[in-house]
Order: structure tokens, then sequence, then C-alpha cells
């Protein structure tokens, strides 16, 4: 499969369904879908040599938080710190909020 796709789609044609689930309180499904897509973020930023999209690891930084695993929310938090990264406000408001939990 071509780095940036999930089950044959782009990572991008699963904002909606994340949103849904969360809305929906299904937040493991929620935890097991945006690992996928946290993973094919980087995948897509490894082969194009772009910087990932900082929405992916915010939204299961909510999702951490919200379920009170504050170790996985630093984890992800980590994780996208060491990514390569496209300027952009997103960008610092979660290396920020890492600085914070540490």
């Amino acid at each position: 499969m071509k780095p940036g796709y999930v089950k044959g789609k782009h990572y991008t044609e699963y904002y909606n369904e994340v949103l849904d689930l969360k809305k929906t309180g299904k937040h493991y499904m929620a935890i097991l879908l945006l690992l996928q897509l946290v993973d094919a973020t980087e995948a897509e930023s490894r082969a194009d040599n772009i910087g990932v999209a900082p929405w992916y690891y915010e939204q299961l930084a909510i999702v951490y938080r919200k379920l009170n695993d504050y170790e996985n929310e630093v984890h992800i938090l980590e994780r996208f710190s060491k990514q390569s990264h496209s300027p952009g406000s997103a960008t610092q408001k979660l290396l920020d909020r890492l600085n914070k939990l540490r």
C-alpha cells in the first residue's frame, strides 16, 4: 500500500470518522484508528520528505486526556516531537502541550 494510506484510503479521508467516534464516546475505537492514521502520516512524511500532519497526534492526545491516560498522552506527544514538522501554530501548540505535561 502507498505511504499515507489506511485500508485503501488516504489518512485525510478519515477526518469525519475520527470526529464521529469521539462524539459518540467510542474512544477506544478512535484510538485504534488514530494510531493507524499516525503511522500513515509518518510513512508519507518519510516517503515524500514532508512534515507530519499534527491533527492526528492532537486528537490522540485529547482522547488520552479524556480517559485520564496521561502516560499515553505524553507518549504520543513525544512521538510527535521526534517527527519532521511543517511550520505552523498547530506544531507549536502540541510541543507546548508536551512541555507542560513534563
